[in-house]
């Protein structure tokens, strides 16, 4: 992290709508100690700034939409056993393009439409590979983040990534698609 600016800790509380109380609550920085700072009486250590502008990231982030709220439908997946075809029959079912994997509430990969088609045009038999268990085909899996993720913290991983899978203390509880970004923001 660079060294940030003290001289803007005045103007960022401000724009929080915050008090030099309320910062202090929340940085663990005594409030005399950040009225001092504001006034440039003291020259605070790295880790008191750090500290600090953590804070202001933080509750800038807590006025975003979180993920979790992007949440429609209930997560569609599939274990790595089932066959090819039902992971294809699945998808179109309920028109989604990817499924997640997952053995026994962990997850182990991913199977989509693209890695099926990409399969075929490889040369390999359609009938075969339909009939071929999902571990023998599937692709990594998905990333996952926390479903109270500030959305412009996620919205990135969506760059690489044809979707992002949302936890809640370490279950999976939801994916989210580029299209869910578009259509609910």
């Amino acid at each position: 992290m660079l060294f940030p600016d003290t001289n803007t800790i005045k103007h960022k509380r401000a724009e929080l709508n915050i008090t030099q109380k309320q910062l202090s609550q929340a940085s663990g920085v005594s409030q005399s100690l950040i009225a001092k700072i504001e006034s440039k009486k003291v020259s605070p250590s790295y880790e008191i700034i750090k500290r600090i502008f953590e804070t202001f990231e933080r509750l800038e982030h807590k006025k975003e939409d979180l993920c979790v709220k992007l949440l429609g439908k209930k997560l569609i997946s599939i274990n790595s056993k089932a066959k090819v075809s039902q992971a294809a029959e699945t998808m179109k079912k309920h028109a989604i393009s990817q499924l997640p994997v997952i053995d026994n509430n962990r997850l182990v990969g991913t199977i989509s439409e693209s890695t099926i088609y990409n399969k075929i045009l490889e040369g390999g038999d359609k009938t075969n590979l339909l009939s071929q268990h999902v571990k023998t085909v599937m692709e990594d899996p998905l990333p996952t983040i926390s479903a109270q993720t500030p959305k412009s913290v996620a919205m990135p991983l969506l760059k690489t990534n044809s979707a992002i899978l949302l936890t809640e203390r370490d279950k999976i509880i939801g994916i989210l698609t580029k299209e869910d970004f578009i259509a609910k923001s």
